[in-house]
């Protein structure tokens, strides 16, 4: 379930921390050590409790030591944004942009952002202006995600087959291609490429749970539900992020469990719940008052 990717990054974190023990005033090792932990947190390798009292702190010793950095604002606005707190959020997202117009990544969480409001045009509009700074293509999976939202699933695939391209030893072109197979009920070319994103990944669950949603909605159920037996009885003594667990539960119809799966997800405050509203996964379940009891919880901006 991800093993390598998790250790690496635990390894990093005590790297970081060591630097920060050292000198208090290390702003290199402040926003890697809140990086590693937030990276940490979105793959599903710790919980968001684990993460994020470690990745704040670093993050408000970094705005106390340079208040007027635009990766320290970026960070800043990506712990509003993970924590639900949408004003600071969009001050310090912004705030980055502009001490930096250059900032890719903080374009691309702000237009994470913009998305999530149901703002795609000018979500994309900052993925346009990211892709003319981008030469090396590092944000092609950045922008993937936005076709993948609006469910441009025909634009996705050469999009990520280009991604996959650059370098085909790294999982997560294949998993957003895998979305867009599912999308287009291409589902054994979805399979196939989740699998292998699955192995590229080290099993990790982000992945997995991708892939159990693709085996269900292809007709897999005997496999599909072997995930979710598998992952039910793993959870009861390791963290592994519910939200990704929901989608399979969503893929074999099984509502009930996946909305306790999203409840659970809310209390935990699961990053993936901030994409309720354009996560096209949660079609099935969207009228259910459950759901939208959940979605009005969020508190996104109107």
């Amino acid at each position: 379930m991800g093993s390598k990717f998790r250790i690496a990054h635990e390894e990093a974190a005590a790297n970081f921390q060591n630097d920060i023990t050292t000198d208090s005033t290390d702003l290199t090792a402040l926003l890697g050590l809140a990086d590693t932990k937030i990276i940490s947190f979105l793959f599903g390798y710790i919980p968001q409790a684990a993460a994020f009292p470690v990745a704040a702190e670093a993050v408000d010793r970094a705005l106390r030591i340079a208040p007027e950095n635009s990766e320290v604002q970026r960070l800043a606005g990506i712990i509003g944004y993970l924590d639900w707190d949408w004003k600071k959020a969009e001050y310090f997202l912004g705030k980055a942009i502009e001490t930096d117009p250059k900032n890719k990544s903080a374009r691309h969480w702000y237009s994470l952002y913009l998305a999530c409001l149901d703002k795609h045009d000018q979500a994309m509009a900052h993925s346009d202006t990211i892709m003319t700074m981008d030469p090396n293509e590092d944000y092609l999976i950045g922008r993937g995600s936005h076709l993948y939202f609006q469910e441009r699933y025909q634009e996705l695939v050469p999009l990520m087959e280009t991604a996959i391209a650059r370098d085909t030893s790294v999982p997560w072109g294949y998993d957003w291609l895998g979305m867009a197979y599912n999308g287009l009920d291409q589902h054994d070319q979805s399979i196939e490429t989740y699998y292998r994103a699955f192995t590229l990944s080290d099993g990790t669950v982000e992945v997995g749970g991708g892939l159990g949603h693709a085996l269900a909605e292809a007709g897999e159920i005997e496999l599909a539900k072997q995930m979710t037996d598998y992952y039910d009885e793993a959870a009861k003594t390791k963290y592994l992020p519910p939200c990704q667990r929901a989608f399979i539960h969503i893929g074999l119809g099984e509502h009930e469990k996946a909305l306790s799966l999203l409840e659970q997800a809310y209390e935990e405050k699961s990053w993936y719940l901030i994409f309720m509203n354009i996560e096209p996964w949660y079609n099935p379940i969207r009228n259910d008052p459950r759901f939208q009891q959940l979605s009005r919880n969020l508190n996104l901006p109107k």
